[in-house]
């Protein structure tokens, strides 16, 4: 039987002491713990190359090697995303104990997030979309949608033209809250 990870150069394959059923089960997008001992080695091992990665200096050679790890659209910079989920009830999270699970994010060509935009789990974002700063996504966006935290947007570059607004609530694009000190 052939693992998901023994098809993929980019992901170690387990020692002999080392169960590779969690790794398995993550790869499938299905629950496992994400503290397994599989898990971990090449979290850490990754770690480390990823810090390796940002002690570059020059764009050319650090971009390259970010490509092995990360696909986005030829102009999506700035993003951050989120592609671990877990249950919401305590009880089956269990501390650090529970199963946890990916879900992929996908950002479409020519898309821009802004400072702070937190992409959830499992979100797709379509073609030249603007993420106004502060953005929580947590349901897909339409491609050539220009979306803000806190203000219903014109679809339309046009207002005379009638076009529609549309509530950014109904894409799951919420506004985050800032405390004053």
């Amino acid at each position: 039987m052939i693992l998901p990870h023994q098809s993929n150069s980019r992901i170690f394959p387990s020692t002999e002491d080392e169960n590779p059923e969690e790794l398995s089960q993550m790869l499938a997008g299905r629950p496992y713990h994400s503290w397994d001992s599989c898990i971990s080695r090449i979290r850490d091992a990754q770690a480390r190359e990823v810090w390796e990665i940002n002690q570059i200096i020059d764009m050319e050679p650090r971009m390259k090697a970010m490509r092995d790890f990360i696909y986005m659209g030829d102009q999506a910079p700035n993003d951050q995303i989120l592609t671990p989920a877990h249950p919401v009830s305590p009880e089956e999270r269990n501390g650090l104990k529970g199963k946890e699970w990916a879900k992929p994010v996908t950002i479409g060509n020519d898309c821009w997030l802004g400072a702070g935009v937190t992409v959830c789990p499992g979100v797709i974002i379509g073609e030249r979309v603007t993420v106004g700063a502060a953005s929580v996504v947590t349901k897909d966006v339409p491609s050539r949608l220009d979306t803000s935290p806190s203000m219903d947007i014109d679809r339309s570059p046009n207002r005379d033209l009638g076009v529609e607004s549309i509530n950014m609530h109904t894409y799951g694009v919420k506004r985050t809250e800032r405390r004053s000190e």
